[in-house]
Order: C-alpha cells, then structure tokens, then sequence
C-alpha cells in the first residue's frame, strides 16, 4: 500500500503556467483510494444530510463518512442533530438498519443491547451476567467528534481538531445562500440512486462540467431544438454562452454558472442555471430559471465503484402543481430512464475502464489555464465560457493539498 514516503504529489498532479494533468493512479490505483478515505474522508468534513430529512424528534437516516456507516439522529428530547457510528458497542452488529425512519431506540438484533436516539446504553438483556464493574454509561454508541451544519447542510467531521465548518466552506457559502434563497426549501426523501463502476472524482469533476454537453446528451438537445422556435440556432458554439463562468472558490469548491453572471460573486443574475460543489461530495443544481432542483450526495465505495443518491429539492412557495411539474422535469433528465445522467454514468465507466491503460498516464484539465482570473485576496480563480475548466482543476489543487497533510 502506498504511504505518505512512496506517495510523491508532485508526480500525480502537476501545474505549470500552460499545463495542468493528473496522473490515471488517483483513479485507479486502490492504494490511493485508501489514502484518499484516510486523509479526505476521515478527517476533514463531509456532507451527511440536509437538516429536512429529519425534521422530527426521533427521525434519523443512515448514511456512510468515506468507510463508516453513520446514525444521522435527532434527538427526541432535545431536537439536536447528532451523528453516531452505526456499531453497537458489544459485538459489533449494526444497531439500525432502514435508509429512513423514526425511532426512540436503536436495538442491535444480535444479543439485544438498546440505545436511545442520544447515543446513551439503555438496555442490557441479563446484564447481572457482567459482574462488577460493568458501566452502561462508558457504553453508548460513540459520537462522530463533530457535527456542524450551513443553512441547514448537515457535515460532520471523524476528526476532533482542524479547521471549522466556516472555514471550510469559505466562497462556498455564498453558493450555497443563493441555493437557499428564503430558506423555505427542503430535501425530499424520495430519492434515486445510481451505481457506476468508476472513480468518485468522476461525478465530483461532471457536475461542474458543460464541455461534454452537447456530446455526451446529444440527443437530448436534438429534442430542445425540435420545441424550439422555428431557425433557433443552439449548436456547439451557442452552448459554450461566453457569458457563463467556471470557478474555483478555494477548498476544493466549484461552480458552473451558465448564462449572464455578477463577476463579483455576489448576486448572481436572475434566469440562469447555477451548479456548485462543495468538496468533496456535495452538488448542489440549480436549473430551470434558478429553482433549486436537486443535490447529489456522493459515496466513494472502492477506487473503481461509487454510488450517488440524487434528492429532488422541494421549494415551500411553489404550488401543489409547480412541484409536479417540477419533479417531472427532474425525472426526465436525471430519472434512471432520463435523457441526461444514464449517459453520463456510461461515460463514467468508459472512463475507468480506459483507466486500465498503464502506459497513458496523463488525465488533461489545461482548457482555460493560460486564460484563469485570479482574485487572490477572496481565493477565487474564473474562466470566462463555461467550457472553461477552472473548476476541475479546483478539485485536484484541493486534493493535492489534503493529501498532502
């Protein structure tokens, strides 16, 4: 296995003034993807839930930090948020095991042992049979050392010490604001989930991509076209708007931002369509004249396997049949049957499987390099054209960072 001494940054992603690539071993080689899971996912924060998919005391929902099954709870007593290890402390089953439910208790189906949705050990079947010094309280189930949340996204953090969320998200912030709007939104836990046989950074760098648009979904913008008005143009040119941006906000966060944008990252325009990712496994999509329309949880489960849940976002001030209409819409392209991510996944295992070619072992992300605008004082790098690739190469100086520590 690779280690911090075997492990040479420097060879695996490269920048020069012309040149950005990334070696194929960050996608390909399991050793990596253990690191990656050691010092990304097990130390630094990561996206767990959105505060609305438990809304109620005793709600909770299970879910993974890199390795670790998780117990995203609310408590019934206190309304708190917390987050547990999904590992009853005696042999080490699994105390809960449905996606989705409400619960006072979370009772390990192996020898009986009962937590309460607080973490505390309340129930110990003939627990006399332990003798002295058995101490239910030294027993419940372990809290992550850290939760925090952002206009109601929900990170937690393995490790105890490090930066905060606040400072984690940094430029993200103000993405996630315009996401929120008035706050009056919230994640539907009907959700789909989808498998592909690659890399987690694949749907992480697709997100923020436009360049493969009017290749990968060819047909769907056929079918734009068709319900178009009579001699409307949209061709390869006309979706590379030279009006829409690509970003690096810092930290491993990005953005797409199709049609007319504020350069100063403040109020983006109305009527545009807005994505960002908030490292390393949040996206957050905002089309269809900015109404936030779902955000892709993603969960890395070996170097070459990942699974991505989709949550369609429900906004309080539509109507009854805008939300219908709306959901329909997602289903379209992002639905299992839909015109626009089957295709992207297709991509995602054609990519991995080229991983396979040990003598070419360059990955390019250089489009827009020599053309970055750089505002260091906010940490934030733009490519004018959202075809741009500021927001790729955004992921990997992040990943080279962390990797590092």
């Amino acid at each position: 296995m690779a280690t911090q001494t075997d492990l040479n940054l420097d060879d695996l992603v490269q920048e020069t003034p012309t040149h950005f690539r990334v070696n194929r071993r960050i996608y390909a080689d399991p050793a990596i993807f253990q690191l990656e899971m050691e010092r990304i996912y097990h130390r630094g924060w990561v996206y767990v839930s959105h505060e609305t998919e438990i809304p109620d005391g005793g709600d909770y929902k299970l879910t993974y930090i890199g390795k670790h099954p998780v117990i995203v709870a609310r408590s019934s007593d206190d309304g708190l948020v917390r987050v547990f290890f999904n590992r009853c402390r005696h042999r080490g089953a699994t105390v809960c095991q449905l996606e989705y439910g409400n619960s006072n208790y979370f009772r390990c189906a192996y020898h009986g042992w009962v937590y309460n949705n607080t973490g505390g050990l309340v129930g110990v079947p003939f627990e006399e049979g332990y003798g002295e010094g058995f101490d239910k309280d030294k027993l419940g189930l372990v809290q992550v050392p850290r939760v925090d949340s952002y206009k109601g996204f929900v990170f937690a953090s393995l490790s105890a010490d490090g930066i905060s969320l606040d400072q984690h998200l940094g430029n993200a912030k103000r993405g996630i604001d315009f996401i929120v709007g008035d706050g009056n939104i919230w994640v539907s836990k009907g959700n789909n989930k989808f498998g592909f046989d690659g890399n987690w950074k694949l749907q992480y760098e697709n997100t923020v991509d436009a360049y493969h648009f009017p290749f990968v979904h060819e047909t769907q913008v056929a079918i734009r076209i068709k319900h178009m008005p009579p001699g409307t143009k949209l061709d390869a040119t006309a979706l590379n708007n030279q009006g829409s941006r690509t970003r690096d906000l810092g930290n491993g966060h990005n953005t797409l931002v199709e049609d007319p944008y504020d350069l100063d990252y403040e109020v983006p325009a109305a009527g545009m369509n807005f994505n960002i990712g908030v490292f390393p496994n949040l996206d957050v999509l905002a089309l269809e004249q900015v109404q936030p329309t779902h955000i892709r949880h993603i969960r890395p489960i070996a170097h070459n396997r990942t699974e991505v849940t989709i949550h369609p976002l429900i906004r309080g001030k539509d109507s009854p049949e805008v939300t219908f209409k709306r959901l329909r819409q997602h289903e379209e392209f992002y639905g299992p049957a839909g015109f626009g991510a089957p295709d992207d996944w297709a991509m995602f295992d054609r990519v991995q499987r080229g991983m396979a070619a040990e003598d070419v072992e360059w990955i390019l992300f250089s489009r827009g390099l020599q053309a970055e605008e750089v505002d260091e004082a906010r940490g934030i790098r733009t490519n004018r054209g959202n075809w741009g690739e500021a927001s790729q190469r955004a992921l990997y100086r992040q990943w080279k960072r962390v990797m590092a520590e």
